[in-house]
């Protein structure tokens, strides 16, 4: 015979494997879910069976964790075996947490991420099945089986299928009712008859089931509409006018690492132009430096497929470029395209930001807008002039309170280097060129090894101590020391130029995918610098090359000629601005701590959403205990207290939606107390008597003892009534409701 604990584990395994579906949309490898299913059943099979064997709580509780454990040290050593037993398995958890820290969802295969998603499905599969079996709390399960659906919620770059939640709550709603069926049978026996007439057994658990499920699942998908999702959760990009809320693009650090680190190249994208030379093919740009790295910020984005001119380019050396691009099989919101683009023609909804000249996609469906397409970009290619270049000073950008800004914890030695590496340069064009010359110089080296640290830490070994990294660390290092001599800089991410075939069409693989710092002089504009060593990105541009024209392609280039004229000040001549821009919209706080803030700002939102309604759903019932305490509060008057004991018990009947029968109080009383217990009908009478004989006594009785008399009555009416009814007599009381309607003005009181 089924018994509840199996009924319960049943629910709880179904539930939880439904829940963990949520986690399929961050990652290409569904193997992991038939090992969590094993898992699962196996966490809940042993539940079932111990309680059967009316095991104990806690003995329940390790046996699970203890087939968790093995459970997953058996997947752990079928990955491979390096080392011994806690070297594979530690090494497989490190190597998930790196995969996930430098892949971009859909995760590519990883067997730390399996075994990771494993763990996370086994451990809600113990806590669930212990809140719902265990300490007989099914309602709290939603909190473990809703952290699976909030990982791929907060942490995806795209809103995830609804249908995710919808299984969610299956299988929540599917918890309750079970629950519902368990508590039905502890009813009375003399009950039992009443349910049936009321439609069976199944049918009055599932009105007890509904009562909790329908207001928990109204909540659920209210925190799914508020919560902050990434479409709502970005780096605050507004959309062009006639459009709804704002972007959400992602990280392009993230797409570098990735591509850069796959173990296979492929082509992804070919392009024919009128030039001799290949170009860089910008997609995103970096203005903003913190504690955390070089970030995106706010922009306002205009529709069009015509763009201004180059910001602070007023020289006359530049040279018109026509490109026609075809991508394969690539995915990404940015468009490519050579800096500096005056126009484009491409399918789709797209959108550029003035400030940085950055190319957006706006439609429906943005991280596959690139993919399969071919378009076409009028550009110009800038080629400042050395001479010129030497001798220009740092300009100020639109976005100067971003481009020039240093954050103010940052690390004495890293200024300290920077001086000394720049002190015998003349004028801020040079002292970039000594920048780029010492990271391209034998002391550096180009690896994609993961390096330990982040942020600062990170940043000073790069810099300090073992000098290896790839391109974003270069560009980032010389976009922050020209910063440190007054030269305003940011960070681009896009394609080197590729390799040009034979009938003149260029091939772009994901290992081009690169990063540059672009730095800021009067007169130029934004100059690409190449800091990179040439085993990844070729030589440095020929403006920092002395006698070299800027067509030309030198491979070991001298620094630029000092010119006499320059700036020889050493100080940074650049002061960041504190007002922002008139077009930006700034949508994170004003210490630039875009994505975490706005993260952490709409979930404290969400909670505080969630509280507020809670405190509201919740508020009939505390009021109604407030009253009913005042009511049974003693009082000098005897007669005065036990009327109010009385009108209690109306109240009290009210709630549990019955109607108050008409007579005197010994009638009522023997109308109300047909249905109760032994002890509930003697204080029902014993009460009504009582009050009785306040109302016509010469002399009233002492109101000694009433609110034990109250409270032993409305106990036995309690538990005459049905769960769902309980319910809500205790937090959406009638009575309640009656007196609220009978105060409003012109209604009287028909309590």
């Amino acid at each position: 015979m089924i018994r509840a604990s199996d009924r319960n584990a049943i629910a709880t395994v179904v539930a939880v494997f439904l829940a963990g579906l949520s986690l399929k949309p961050l990652t290409t490898d569904m193997s992991f879910l038939p090992l969590a299913a094993v898992l699962v059943v196996l966490v809940g099979g042993i539940g079932a069976l111990l309680r059967r064997l009316r095991m104990n709580n806690g003995m329940v509780f390790g046996a699970q964790l203890l087939i968790v454990l093995v459970y997953l040290f058996g997947i752990a050593m079928s990955l491979g075996d390096d080392g011994g037993w806690w070297t594979q398995i530690s090494q497989l958890y490190a190597g998930a947490v790196e995969h996930i820290q430098t892949q971009v969802a859909p995760l590519s295969p990883h067997p730390g991420v399996k075994l990771l998603f494993v763990t996370a499905i086994g451990l809600v599969a113990i806590l669930t099945d212990l809140l719902v079996s265990g300490i007989d709390r099914p309602a709290w399960s939603i909190i473990p089986m809703l952290s699976l659906y909030l990982i791929p919620a907060l942490g995806l770059t795209e809103d995830i299928s609804g249908w995710y939640l919808v299984l969610l709550a299956l299988g929540y709603l599917g918890i309750l009712f079970v629950d519902s069926l368990t508590s039905a049978e502890r009813w009375p026996r003399h009950l039992i008859g009443r349910r049936r007439r009321r439609g069976g057994l199944a049918v009055s658990a599932g009105r007890m089931a509904l009562v909790v499920a329908v207001p928990t699942l109204a909540l659920t998908l209210l925190v799914g509409t508020v919560m902050p999702l990434p479409s709502q959760m970005g780096w605050g990009f507004t959309r062009p006018s006639g459009s709804d809320g704002p972007l959400q693009l992602t990280d392009p650090t993230l797409d570098l690492r990735r591509n850069l680190s796959r173990p296979e190249d492929r082509v992804v994208m070919t392009y024919t132009t009128d030039q001799d030379s290949g170009a860089y093919l910008r997609m995103a740009s970096l203005p903003m430096f913190d504690s955390r790295g070089w970030q995106i910020v706010p922009m306002q984005l205009q529709t069009s497929s015509d763009l201004p001119p180059p910001p602070g380019l007023t020289s006359p050396s530049e040279v018109e470029r026509s490109t026609t691009i075809s991508v394969g099989d690539f995915r990404s919101e940015y468009l490519p395209l050579p800096y500096s683009p005056r126009s484009f023609d491409a399918e789709g909804d797209w959108a550029y930001d003035p400030i940085s000249l950055v190319v957006l996609a706006t439609g429906v469906d943005r991280s596959e807008a690139l993919r399969n397409m071919t378009y076409t970009a009028e550009s110009v290619d800038i080629l400042p002039d050395g001479a010129r270049l030497s001798a220009a000073p740092p300009g100020r950008p639109e976005d100067i309170e971003h481009t020039a800004a240093l954050p103010p914890d940052l690390p004495p030695e890293i200024i300290d280097l920077t001086v000394e590496v720049t002190k015998d340069a003349d004028s801020p064009a040079l002292k970039a060129a000594a920048i780029q010359a010492f990271l391209r110089g034998p002391d550096f080296t180009y690896s994609l090894d993961p390096q330990p640290g982040t942020g600062y830490q990170a940043l000073e070994n790069f810099l300090l101590n073992d000098r290896r990294g790839y391109c974003e660390q270069f560009a980032g290092s010389m976009a922050l020391m020209a910063r440190i001599v007054g030269i305003p800089s940011r960070v681009s991410v896009g394609f080197l130029p590729g390799e040009r075939n034979a009938d003149g069409t260029w091939e772009v693989s994901l290992h081009d995918m690169h990063a540059w710092p672009e730095l800021y002089f009067e007169g130029e504009g934004w100059v690409r610098f190449e800091p990179t060593p040439a085993i990844q990105a070729g030589s440095p541009p020929p403006w920092t090359v002395e006698g070299e024209d800027p067509g030309d392609d030198p491979q070991d280039p001298p620094p630029p000629t000092q010119d006499p004229s320059a700036d020889p000040s050493v100080e940074p001549s650049v002061e960041p601005s504190t007002e922002p821009s008139e077009e930006q919209t700034t949508t994170p706080d004003d210490d630039g701590e875009a994505g975490g803030s706005i993260a952490w700002q709409r979930i404290l939102l969400v909670v505080g959403v969630v509280l507020v309604l809670t405190g509201l759903a919740l508020l009939p019932g505390l009021l109604r205990r407030r009253g009913r305490a005042a009511r049974l509060a003693p009082v000098d008057d005897p007669v005065e207290q036990v009327e109010a004991a009385w009108a209690e018990i109306r109240a009290t009947v009210v709630d549990l939606g019955h109607p108050w029968p008409d007579g005197t109080p010994r009638a009522t009383a023997n109308t109300l107390g047909a249905g109760l217990d032994v002890e509930g009908r003697n204080a029902l009478t014993r009460l009504a008597r009582l009050v009785e004989r306040a109302r016509f006594g010469p002399t009233p009785e002492s109101a000694d003892g009433v609110a034990d008399l109250v409270d032993t009555v409305t106990a036995s009416m309690g538990a005459q009534e049905e769960w769902d009814a309980r319910f809500v007599a205790k937090w959406w009381p009638r009575s309640f409701f009656n007196e609220l309607r009978g105060s409003l003005p012109g209604r009287g009181n028909r309590g």
